[in-house]
């Protein structure tokens, strides 16, 4: 699946769930399934990235040691994923359970 600097992220791993994809069950942030594996390796990436420190476009101090994952930091580090199925009013939440 997704493919980090060292090894495979956590993803489903010995038959438990990683809690990105639990949240997307759980917040119904899925219809037909196509994006979901981009949308989730696109989330733990992000959230690799904030914690880094990295800071995005509406980030509003870019020179921040902390990067605060609110829901606008959320949609603009997520925004080059696109949905057909529009669920993208669920990804948010999905992704913000898991970051918080």
């Amino acid at each position: 699946m997704c493919k980090a600097q060292k090894g495979s992220l956590p993803v489903a791993h010995n038959e438990q769930l990683h809690p990105l994809q639990q949240s997307f069950l759980t917040y119904d942030a899925l219809q037909c399934g196509y994006c979901t594996p981009g949308q989730i390796c696109s989330a733990v990436g992000m959230m690799r990235e904030a914690e880094a420190g990295w800071p995005s476009v509406v980030s509003p101090d870019l020179n921040a040691e902390q990067i605060t994952l609110t829901d606008e930091e959320i949609r603009e580090r997520m925004s080059g994923n696109l949905c057909r199925c529009g669920a993208y009013g669920n990804i948010v939440p999905a992704i913000a359970e898991v970051a918080r």
